[in-house]
């Protein structure tokens, strides 16, 4: 099940907004738990950012060897 929620990008940030580190009762824990939190947040951003320029590079390079594709030249990051 785990694996489902992990598979779709909307789906971490909207299991990430529910979980309420003042919740814990433990404060020790509450620290650790909050920069875990934010970043898995950073990561799950970042994982984004290059899953949009793997694509951009895929589609050029299919571009580039005279394929169809979505080509659509992008500025250099």
């Amino acid at each position: 099940m785990t694996q489902k929620l992990l598979s779709k990008d909307n789906s971490v940030s909207d299991l990430l907004q529910t979980i309420d580190p003042k919740g814990i009762a433990d404060e020790l824990m509450r620290g650790p738990v909050e920069i875990l939190l934010n970043l898995i947040e950073q990561l799950q951003s970042k994982i984004k950012e290059l899953r949009q320029e793997n694509q951009h590079l895929r589609d050029e390079n299919n571009h580039l060897k005279g394929e169809q594709g979505k080509f659509t030249p992008v500025s250099v990051l």
